[in-house]
């Protein structure tokens, strides 16, 4: 009996008494320095390369495996895969039982597993001998039903689409058509030293959800391109398909546009995850709960033009600060929107609030307000301006103020950012986060 032939019967023997093998897989790259940094377990070697899995027997759909399924080697990405996430050649550095607790996407995990019940689970680390030096590693976790794998699911992708970690921003998000039954790609920026780029993949197929992390330093290469990241994710869950019970495996990513995943607050508002770092700040920003708007206030001497009082609905609004940051309590970004009945209506809005800003220094000669700036029309429906603003409140003490509005459809948003030494947004960034408030209105 050949080597093949001896690892395949030893297959077929471990899921002889199995009904159905849910599995959850979460794939989380990292940098070698920043692993080397924080300090995770020592791996124990994982079985060789790991081989395709297309003798398992499906599972049946809807029912309860018997026993948990002895995860090997051969359910694992092999490093032939990981060409996809960055330059090799790669090598298997270890492979353990459970998910790592260091790196840079583990600053946004929230447990060591994404399913709280898992059956088992597994990490395999790979190394990279490209200079900067990279580490990939690949956890799976096996949920006991489709149910939770859902729920893992959403787990995995809410941890870094709401990252709660300091100085770690969302720059985009794709759902990805053709792979398992969800997928989503995101790319994300650690502002560390160096700076980072996470590039996220999460997808569910029945059971199964997996997720891949790619990370790369500024100093390494170009940031992790969505498309790689989702054809490394379909053969992730190919291999994972009969482990699924899944009838048939669809590996053909397409990348779409798509409203960003939400961090679970249910709102249209920006998130947390969302705002740059200010200065040199190192600790993350914090988001009030959103509220219903019933009065809407002037946030400065300058927009005296309220979204409520102009007919806005379903009016929201919250404050993001940076506790314990030793910042003043002026410190802070305000962001308030609403919709109006129709698109026309928003529009006025917006005009009126452009004439407000632009003869508010004739009202207060006390306050000094900058040139104004157009967002990029990329569409009929999108708006935006922005100003900075300064007010004078003695011979010797100014407040400043960045303020924006931005508008898609019927829809408009509202920022008022007051900045304070050592903690402010520079004029593109605040720019950005304007764009971003827009996308997170649609």
């Amino acid at each position: 009996m050949t080597g093949e032939e001896r690892s395949a019967a030893r297959r077929r023997l471990r899921w002889r008494h199995l009904v159905t093998a849910p599995v959850v897989v979460t794939v989380v790259v990292v940098l070698t320095g920043v692993l080397a940094r924080n300090g995770t377990a020592g791996p124990r070697p994982g079985r060789g390369t790991p081989t395709a899995s297309a003798g398992r027997p499906a599972a049946s759909a809807g029912t309860t495996p018997s026993s948990a399924p002895a995860l090997t080697a051969d359910d694992l990405l092999p490093r032939s895969d990981l060409r996809r996430l960055g330059p090799g050649p790669w090598r298997v550095a270890g492979t353990d039982t459970a998910p790592p607790g260091a790196g840079p996407g583990s600053a946004c995990r929230q447990g060591r597993v994404a399913d709280p019940a898992a059956l088992s689970a597994l990490v395999r680390t790979f190394r990279s001998a490209s200079r900067p030096a990279r580490v990939a590693q690949q956890s799976v976790e096996v949920s006991s039903s489709p149910r939770r794998a859902v729920a893992a699911y959403r787990a995995t992708l809410g941890w870094f689409a709401g990252c709660r970690a300091a100085r770690v921003q969302l720059l985009d998000a794709h759902p990805v058509d053709g792979v398992g039954d969800r997928a989503e790609v995101l790319t994300l920026r650690w502002w560390r030293r160096p700076a980072t780029t996470l590039g996220v993949a999460v997808a569910r197929v029945g059971a199964v959800t997996t997720s891949t992390v790619t990370a790369v330093s500024a100093a390494g290469g170009p940031r992790p391109r969505p498309a790689a990241q989702a054809l490394a994710l379909a053969g992730s869950v190919a291999r994972l398909c009969p482990v699924a019970g899944a009838p048939r495996c669809r590996r053909h990513p397409v990348l779409r546009e798509s409203p960003l995943p939400t961090d679970g607050s249910g709102s249209r508002l920006l998130a947390a995850v969302d705002l740059p770092p200010v200065g040199a700040v190192d600790r993350p920003w914090v988001g009030t709960r959103p509220v219903a708007v019933h009065v809407d206030r002037p946030t400065t001497s300058c927009d005296r033009v309220g979204l409520v009082s102009a007919g806005a609905r379903s009016g929201q609004t919250r404050t993001f600060l940076v506790p314990g940051a030793g910042l003043p309590p002026r410190f802070g970004l305000t962001e308030t929107s609403g919709g109006f009945p129709t698109g026309r209506a928003a529009a006025r809005f917006v005009t009126a609030l452009r004439a407000s800003v632009t003869s508010c220094e004739k009202r207060d000669p006390a306050t000094r307000v900058g040139p104004g700036r157009r967002l990029p029309d990329r569409s009929a429906a999108v708006d935006g301006s922005a100003w900075d603003l300064s007010t004078s409140l003695s011979a010797t003490r100014t407040v400043r103020f960045r303020l924006g509005v931005v508008r898609v459809g019927r829809r408009v948003a509202r920022l008022t950012f007051t900045p304070a030494t050592g903690g402010d947004l520079s004029t593109a960034a605040f720019d950005a986060l304007l764009r971003r408030a827009g996308e997170r209105l649609g």
